[in-house]
């Protein structure tokens, strides 16, 4: 049942008691009311018995207005037995006991008798006198005492005692009425405080399973599940979680799957198709698209160079092109695409994607009529780079109106295209290296790929300061350091050194740096980070290739890093404040060894101008003409003194340090040094 649905009958429930208890306490009160009113019926023909007694009780006492003494007491007897009988007759006796209800009845068959046995005789009598008959005076007083005596016998008497029986139970029904409308007030705040209790149990609880699932996913849990059976908004809520983190979990593996197959693909000797035809195929299986091209730059113009499915050309058809199929497909393999010439054109100029969600408001107004051959869906446009240049646009289509594609989808084949790029720039690279058939050339192709995974230049830093230099030993350095924002005030520093040199030290660097960025999920600690990169570089490695690696992530607001280590030197920290330094370091494996490996974690607190020191084992073991090795204590005392330069102007005198104590000696080892100057506070 919908929440909606819930409050709406929890609602009626609520008002639905309040309507009948107040229903029946309008009933209870007009019954008591009624019974009032019977006690206040019967105090008036009581008095009207007085009067009747009173007035009986005269009439042989004046015999001056016989006639009128005999109307005003027949009258006053009228009135009487309008009012007893009314009395008697009230509808509030049947709410009496039975007792009282059998009194009345008694009543009423006493003053019927006294009407028949005594009032007509006394009328008689007085017709009598009124006609100037002749009586005596000793009839008329008798008739009048046996009168007077019956009515206060058999009625004044029954009747007074009948009213304070009533009073009574009067007063019993008024008090059970006032413990009924407590009783009801209270069953009624309770059935409501039960009812609304349940209620937010029942939303709190699902509230909080929800809070709990979105932050365990939030800190990089990706194996979470909400678990809500409830057949409302939670349950649906908790259904398209559920779905939403398998989808996750789905395409991270697909995209690691992918990554892996176009690995071995690029290693097989006979290929029965172009890896731009298998990287087109992989992108339109794992996103369900029917229809796929990529089309390359050549002499800054797009062309045609793969395709499945039939892709309606996203632009204006010239007219003298057939409207069928086969003929539409080949002008559009023949064609090239201009700067600026629909939305392919577009993004040859801006080198920027485009993603389509729903073609209904007309993006593409050339593919917008539902009922032709040409019609698309939803779209997304991707441009593929290598070393920093347009190299294709993915274009993947859905021409029916099933489904769209999603922001996850989206996203999902921007990074895809980010490692494709690599990976077509790396065999453009590399068939270069084969063209050329030198030694020297594979080195100098292999440095250029190397140079593009490191910064161009460090980012800009909130309270701190970062340099690095890096050194090749020869040609091809098997070191590597990267530097990324993550969230907020979070920044990552990573150092590595691979094992082997030249295009496969390279590979394994660039895997490396796209996994890296691409699992740097928010909320991540290092040793997640590492962990999840070791898993996947581990599926997908030999036994011979591994990786050294320490990664920090600085948080400059809190002042604080988090610090992993795998089987690297371990972090130095300069402390300014004393002149000391204190070394971190945690336990773990190379990347590629186990893959269930895990890895120790640190938080460590960073203090005003403290200077953090992470190299590669090519510093240390420097050697000088002599064969002596300059070693970590030496190094770390000459940045000691130097305590207080800048991060670049530190970086450069540990360069040429390195660069006089070496002189004259061969080094045969990559040298990499990265150092992070903390901010004052404020």
């Amino acid at each position: 049942m919908r929440i909606r649905a819930k409050y709406f009958y929890m609602q009626l429930i609520v008002v639905g008691g309040f309507i009948a208890s107040i229903t029946f306490l309008l009933l209870r009160f007009n019954q008591t009311a009624q019974l009032k009113a019977l006690s206040l019926n019967g105090v008036t023909a009581l008095s009207e018995l007085e009067v009747y007694i009173n007035k009986t009780s005269f009439i042989n006492r004046s015999m001056d207005s016989d006639k009128l003494l005999w109307e005003d007491w027949t009258l006053t007897g009228k009135k009487f037995d309008f009012e007893f009988r009314q009395m008697l007759a009230s509808p509030a006796i049947y709410l009496l006991s039975p007792s009282i209800r059998n009194r009345t009845a008694t009543l009423l068959e006493n003053w019927d008798n006294i009407t028949e046995e005594n009032v007509k005789p006394l009328n008689t009598l007085f017709e009598r006198l009124i006609n100037n008959e002749t009586m005596e005076q000793s009839q008329l007083d008798l008739a009048v005492v046996r009168l007077r005596d019956a009515l206060v016998t058999n009625v004044q008497m029954p009747t007074s005692s009948l009213l304070d029986k009533i009073e009574l139970e009067v007063k019993a029904f008024s008090s059970l009425l006032y413990i009924l409308t407590a009783s009801i007030a209270v069953v009624f705040l309770l059935i409501s405080s039960l009812f609304g209790l349940n209620f937010a149990r029942t939303f709190g609880r699902n509230i909080a399973l929800l809070e709990k699932g979105l932050a365990s996913v939030a800190g990089g849990n990706f194996s979470s599940r909400i678990d809500i059976k409830s057949k409302d908004e939670f349950g649906t809520i908790s259904s398209h979680f559920n779905s939403l983190i398998g989808d996750l979990w789905y395409r991270l593996d697909a995209m690691k799957n992918m990554m892996q197959q176009i690995e071995q693909f690029a290693q097989e000797p006979n290929k029965k198709t172009s890896l731009e035809h298998f990287i087109l195929q992989l992108a339109v299986n794992n996103t369900h698209s029917n229809a796929g091209m990529l089309m390359t730059v050549q002499d800054n113009m797009l062309i045609y160079n793969t395709s499945t499915g039939f892709f309606p050309p996203p632009m204006p058809l010239p007219g003298a092109v057939s409207g069928k199929k086969e003929y539409v497909s080949k002008w559009f393999e023949a064609h090239k695409v201009a700067a600026g010439e629909g939305i392919l054109g577009e993004i040859l100029s801006d080198h920027k994607p485009r993603f389509i969600r729903d073609n209904r408001d007309k993006s593409l107004p050339d593919n917008a009529d539902a009922g032709s051959e040409f019609y698309i869906n939803s779209a997304v446009f991707i441009p593929i780079h290598t070393s920093g240049e347009l190299y294709g646009v993915l274009s993947l289509a859905r021409t029916t109106d099933r489904r769209h594609f999603t922001d996850l989808d989206y996203s999902y084949m921007q990074t895809y295209c980010e490692f494709v790029g690599q990976i077509i720039d790396n065999r453009i690279k590399y068939l270069e290296l084969e063209r050329t058939q030198t030694i020297n050339r594979e080195i100098e192709v292999a440095a250029d790929i190397q140079k593009t995974l490191l910064p161009d230049k460090m980012p800009k830093l909130t309270g701190a300061e970062a340099a690095a230099f890096s050194h090749a030993a020869k040609g091809v350095s098997g070191d590597y350091y990267d530097v990324f924002h993550l969230e907020h005030h979070k920044t990552a520093f990573v150092i590595c050194d691979v094992a082997g040199k030249g295009v496969p030290a390279s590979l394994m660097m660039i895997m490396i740096r796209t996994i890296l960025r691409t699992i740097n999920t928010e909320g991540k600690q290092a040793n997640e980070l590492l962990q999840e990169l070791n898993r996947t570089i581990s599926a997908r490695l030999g036994a011979d290739r591994f990786a050294t690696i320490s990664l920090l992530i600085f948080d400059t607001a809190q002042r604080k890093i988090s610090y992993s280590n795998g089987a690297h030197h371990p972090l130095y920290i300069y402390r300014k404040k004393t002149g000391t330094y204190r070394m971190f370091d945690t336990d773990g494996l190379p990347m590629g060894i186990d893959i269930n490996a895990s890895f120790g974690h640190k938080n460590i607190s960073i203090e005003d101008d403290d200077y953090l020191i992470l190299f590669t084992d090519g510093l240390p073991e420097s050697r000088n003409i002599d064969g002596e090795e300059l070693g970590t204590e030496r190094l770390l005392r000459f940045i000691a003194r130097n305590a207080g330069e800048k991060p670049k102007d530190l970086c450069e005198l540990v360069n040429k340090y390195l660069d006089t104590f070496t002189e004259g000696a061969p080094q045969h080892d990559d040298q990499t040094f990265l150092v992070i100057k903390a901010g004052r506070k404020g």
